[in-house]
C-alpha cells in the first residue's frame, strides 16, 4: 500500500496537474507514472468525471487482483423518470419493501430497460458516450413531451408498460445508438425487441400479490415527470451477485478477512451466500476490489444499481411546454453562452411562443446545458425561468443553502478553551479575532469543545454575505439553521447584512446538523432556546423541529444523512408555498439537503466527503423551483460570494460533479 505521505504528495501533484487545461485526463494521469491500461480502467470506472476521482480510484485499487486484467466493464441504457413520478415510484419501492419484504425489483432503481448489458473496452468508452449523444441529437426534434404508462398485473409480475407510440420512439433512439456504437466504438448493442416496461415487482411470494398490486395502483402514473436517458456501467464482478452495503467498520484480524469500510459495497455470489454456517461470508469490496471473509451482520442488502457508474444523462422528453420561455431576471444575469461541447454535458430543448422568442431549433439548442441531471464540472450562467406569456416577471421560489462562517476551534485549535477561560469559567478574549463574548451555557466552557462559536472574522464574513444578498434584491421569507452555535450565529449575522435581523426568527432544526459519522459517536450538547435568546440570538421558540437529538442515530450512514435533510426541506417547502428560503448549515448541507430535491440520488460516502472538503466558510448555493417537473435545480447564485485568503473562491459548480 502507498504511504500516507506518498498519497498526499501524489494528490498535490494531481491538483497542480489539473490546472494544465491543455492536457487531457489521460495525459495527466500517465505523466504521474500510471500505466495506460490502468488509467483507462480508472477513467471508465469513474465515468470520466474528474481526474481526482480517477486518481483516488487507482490508489484505492492498488491491490485489486483484477487491476491489470483485461476485463471490460458492462454497460446498459435505461430510461428513468425524474420529478413527482420518480418520487412516487421511490415511495412504492419503500412501501413494498416494508410490507412484503424484498423482491426482484428491489435490486435496481426504477427504470425502463432499452438494451441488454454489453461490454465495452475501457479505451472506447468516450466514443460510446459520443454515439449516444449523437443519436439523441438526430432524433430530438421528434422527442415526446411526456411518456404515457399503463398499469399491468399478473400472478407473478406487476409493472407499467410504455404506450406504444412512446415505446417506438425509445426503440428508434436505441437502434440509432446501436448503429453509432458499432461504428464509433466497435461495440455491439442489442436493443430490446419486446414491449418496453418498468417492473414494479417480480419474484415475490404469491401471497403478497394483492398487497403489492394495491400499492402499485396507488402510484399516480400521470404525475409530472421528466424522463432521462442514462448510460450506466458496472464492474463485471457485480453480475449475478448479491450486493451488500457496509454498515459498520471491521478491521481484519486474519489474512483471509476483508476490511469493511462504512458505505462501501460488497459483491457476494449466491454460492458464497449459501455456504456460511457461522455468519461469515466471502465477498469482494466495490471500493478496493479486494476479496475476503467478512461478518454478514455488519452489512445490509442494497440495490445492485447503487454500485453502478453513470456515464451520460440526457433528457429524453422535451423540457418545457409551448407556452414557456427562457428569460433573464435582469441585466445583472448574463445571457446564456453557447454550451461547451464536452461529453459531460446533458442537453435540453426549449420551445417558446411565437413573437416572444424567435429562434430556430438550432438557436434553441444553445441552451442545451440548463436542465442537466448528471455530475458535471460546468453549467450555464443563465437562470432559466418557467414563466407564462401573461406573467413574465413572477419570480419562482428559490432556496439558498449557506455554510457557517469561520469557527473558533478550527482557527485557534482546541487549546483555545484552555487559555480563554479562567479557573472560574469566565471568558477571556486572547486575540482580536476571538469573539467579544460567548454565551453562558449548561456544562460551562467544556461544552464549547464540540459546539464552537464563530470568530470576529466569521461575523464579518456572514454579514458581508447578507449584504451581498440584499444588494442583489434577495428577500428572505423563512430562515432555518442547524442547532450548532456556529450556524445560528451565522444565520443571525446574515440577517443583519440583509437588514432584517428582527423581521425573521431563526428556526432551529436538528435535521440540519452535519453527518453524524463525523461526530465520532458523541453528539454535542447544543444550547437551549433560552440560552440562545439570552445571548441575543433571535430564535423562534415556538417552532417545532422535525426531529430532536434523541431521534438521531449515531450509526447513520451517508444515504440516511441525505434523507434526513431532504425530509425537513420538503416539509418546509410544502408549508411555505411562496417566498425564498434560507438554510444555514454545514459544508455537508449544501449537497446533503438538496441532492434529492434535484431528482438525484445520494452520492457515495467517499465522493460526498471530497465535495464537502471543497466548500469554504459561507460557501453558498442557490436552487430554483421548476413546478412543471416537481424538482428544484441548481442555478448560478444571484449574488457574489466571499473570497479572501485563505478562504478560496467557492465555485458552486462542484456540486454537480
Amino acid at each position: 500500500m502507498a504511504s500516507a505521505a506518498g498519497i498526499i504528495n501524489h494528490r498535490r501533484t494531481i491538483r497542480q496537474a489539473s490546472l494544465k487545461s491543455a492536457a487531457s485526463a489521460m495525459d495527466i494521469l500517465m505523466s504521474m507514472g500510471f500505466p495506460k491500461h490502468r488509467v483507462e480502467k480508472a477513467l471508465a470506472a469513474t465515468g470520466h468525471q474528474d481526474i481526482q476521482l480517477a486518481s483516488d480510484w487507482l490508489l484505492d485499487h492498488v491491490d485489486d487482483p483484477m487491476l491489470d486484467e483485461p476485463s471490460p466493464r458492462e454497460y446498459v441504457l435505461y430510461a428513468c423518470p425524474v420529478g413527482p413520478l420518480g418520487e412516487e415510484l421511490d415511495e412504492f419501492w419503500t412501501k413494498s419493501l416494508q410490507h412484503c419484504g424484498r423482491n426482484g425489483a428491489h435490486s435496481l432503481l426504477p427504470h425502463v430497460t432499452l438494451c441488454s448489458f454489453f461490454p465495452c473496452v475501457d479505451s472506447n468508452v468516450e466514443m460510446l458516450t459520443a454515439a449516444l449523444q449523437q443519436a439523441m441529437e438526430e432524433l430530438e426534434q421528434t422527442a415526446p413531451e411526456t411518456v404515457t404508462l399503463e398499469h399491468y398485473s399478473s400472478a407473478n409480475f406487476i409493472g407499467l408498460f410504455v404506450e406504444e407510440t412512446h415505446a417506438d420512439y425509445m426503440r428508434r433512439l436505441t437502434a440509432q445508438f446501436a448503429t453509432g456504437a458499432l461504428r464509433k466504438a466497435g461495440v455491439k448493442v442489442d436493443p430490446h425487441k419486446k414491449q418496453l416496461h418498468m417492473t414494479l415487482a417480480y419474484q415475490f411470494n404469491t401471497s403478497h400479490h394483492d398487497v403489492l398490486e394495491k400499492l402499485s395502483k396507488e402510484v399516480s402514473i400521470n404525475a409530472a415527470a421528466r424522463w432521462e436517458l442514462r448510460l450506466y456501467s458496472r464492474d463485471p464482478r457485480a453480475a449475478k451477485t448479491e450486493v451488500l452495503r457496509v454498515l459498520y467498520s471491521h478491521t481484519p484480524r486474519a489474512e483471509d478477512e476483508l476490511e469493511l469500510i462504512p458505505d462501501d459495497y460488497i459483491f457476494m455470489s449466491g454460492t458464497d451466500a449459501r455456504g456460511s454456517n457461522d455468519g461469515w461470508y466471502k465477498g469482494t469490496s466495490h471500493q478496493t476490489g479486494l476479496n475476503g471473509m467478512f461478518p454478514g451482520n455488519y452489512t445490509e442488502k442494497a440495490p445492485e444499481s447503487d454500485t453502478w457508474t453513470v456515464h451520460r444523462v440526457i433528457p429524453l422528453t422535451k423540457s418545457l411546454s409551448a407556452n414557456q420561455v427562457l428569460i433573464n431576471l435582469d441585466d445583472k444575469v448574463p445571457s446564456p453562452p453557447a454550451p461547451p461541447g464536452a461529453d459531460e454535458h446533458r442537453s435540453s430543448q426549449y420551445k417558446s411562443p411565437e413573437g416572444l422568442l424567435k429562434q430556430s431549433q438550432e438557436e434553441e439548442s444553445k441552451y442545451a446545458n440548463l436542465f442537466k441531471l448528471t455530475k458535471t464540472p460546468a453549467r450555464s450562467n443563465s437562470i432559466p425561468l418557467a414563466t407564462t406569456t401573461t406573467d413574465l416577471h413572477k419570480q419562482p421560489r428559490r432556496l439558498f443553502v449557506i455554510r457557517h462562517a469561520e469557527r473558533v476551534d478550527i482557527t485557534f485549535g482546541q487549546q483555545w478553551l484552555q487559555y480563554s477561560f479562567d479557573t472560574e469559567g469566565n471568558y477571556l478574549k486572547k486575540n482580536i479575532n476571538m469573539p467579544k463574548k460567548v454565551p453562558v451555557r449548561a456544562g460551562g466552557p467544556p461544552s464549547f469543545n464540540k459546539d464552537s462559536p464563530i470568530t470576529e472574522v466569521g461575523q464579518f464574513q456572514a454579514t458581508l454575505t447578507g449584504e451581498s444578498m440584499r444588494e442583489n434584491g434577495i428577500k428572505i421569507t423563512h430562515v432555518y439553521s442547524s442547532p450548532a452555535l456556529r450556524c445560528v450565529q451565522t444565520a443571525q449575522a446574515i440577517l443583519q447584512g440583509l437588514n432584517s435581523p428582527d423581521c425573521h426568527k431563526i428556526r432551529i432544526d436538528t435535521s440540519l446538523f452535519e453527518w453524524l459519522a463525523w461526530c465520532k459517536g458523541i453528539l454535542p450538547k447544543w444550547l437551549t432556546h433560552s440560552e440562545l435568546t439570552a445571548f441575543g440570538l433571535n430564535v423562534d421558540t415556538n417552532y417545532k423541529e422535525l426531529i430532536s437529538a434523541s431521534d438521531l442515530n449515531l450509526q447513520e450512514n451517508c444515504q440516511s444523512y441525505y434523507k434526513r435533510g431532504d425530509a425537513l426541506l420538503r416539509r418546509e417547502i410544502k408549508e411555505h408555498p411562496e417566498g425564498d428560503i434560507l438554510i444555514v448549515g454545514h459544508a455537508s448541507s449544501l449537497d446533503g439537503c438538496t441532492r434529492y430535491l434535484q431528482g438525484l440520488s445520494a452520492r457515495p460516502a467517499l465522493e460526498f466527503s471530497k465535495i464537502v472538503q471543497k466548500v469554504p466558510y459561507c460557501g453558498a448555493i442557490a436552487l430554483q423551483e421548476y413546478i412543471d417537473f416537481g424538482i428544484w435545480d441548481l442555478i448560478t447564485p444571484p449574488f457574489p460570494t466571499l473570497t479572501h485568503a485563505p478562504n478560496g473562491r467557492f465555485d458552486w459548480h462542484i456540486m454537480q460533479g
